[in-house]
């Protein structure tokens, strides 16, 4: 059963896009097969393409209403600038400074560089760079605000995964150039970007700080079904949000 579940995920990926299987997709597809005595990965593709119209159609509808707007995006510019870290070969972390996680370059012996994202120009991200200026040379600017300086930092949208992204030119340059100071690390927010970096990886839209239900989710993936990570919520919050999401996981 697992190993046709695994089966089923990945053939759905290849034919929709999206590297998943929630549990009433499991049921429906293998239900349909429960007669048969050898199900392969090759009768799992024609059943999944059997019913790709309605699975793209779920796709497509579940992508518009979770569409990542101005202040999704926000919420996830750590874990994009993150992303951009890994991609130059650095190490990411994510620090605690002046109220804010921050994603960081780590640089051995409790030192980071923190990496500051400025996606909108508001009072409580002005007062933070404000706070930063005090330790001039150890941090980088990302700033995607005109009149905030700093590196130029773009979002792209586009309509494939990871349907959104970030781009900043000579970051990597502009770490080497930079120095380094204490700060405290932050292993919850790094254990929600590694269920971020996961998900994006399998073809998920993947949001932070979605409300869904009237509960604030600290981490979404949105596919043919939605799946959400939490840090230090109560039971409650765990129960309002399983009514609504296909699976709730706990970091």
């Amino acid at each position: 059963m697992l190993g046709n579940v695994d089966a089923l995920r990945k053939v759905v990926g290849e034919v929709v896009g999206v590297y998943d299987a929630p549990g009433w997709l499991i049921a429906e597809i293998l239900g349909d097969l429960a007669g048969w005595e050898d199900v392969n990965e090759d009768v799992l593709r024609r059943a999944v393409e059997l019913n790709s119209s309605k699975l793209h159609g779920l796709l497509r509808r579940n992508l518009q209403l979770y569409r990542p707007g101005r202040s999704s995006i926000r919420k996830a510019a750590p874990y994009l600038v993150a992303e951009l870290l890994e991609a130059g070969g650095l190490r990411p972390a994510f620090v605690n400074l002046f109220g804010a996680v921050l994603p960081a370059a780590y640089r051995g012996h409790g030192l980071y560089t923190p990496v500051v994202p400025v996606v909108e120009a508001k009072r409580a991200v002005l007062n933070r760079l404000s706070a930063l200026a005090r330790y001039p040379g150890t941090y980088v600017v990302l700033s995607a605000v005109d009149g905030v300086p700093g590196l130029k930092m773009e979002i792209r949208k586009i309509q494939k995964p990871p349907y959104y992204y970030a781009v900043a030119e000579g970051l990597g340059r502009a770490l080497e150039r930079a120095g380094a100071m204490r700060a405290r690390r932050d292993e919850a927010a790094e254990r929600l970007y590694s269920f971020w970096r996961r998900y994006r990886s399998q073809g998920y839209l993947v949001l932070a700080g979605r409300e869904v239900g009237g509960v604030v989710v600290d981490v979404l993936a949105v596919g043919l079904g939605k799946y959400g990570a939490v840090v230090g919520a109560s039971r409650r919050k765990i129960n309002r949000l399983s009514k609504f999401l296909d699976e709730v996981y706990e970091l």
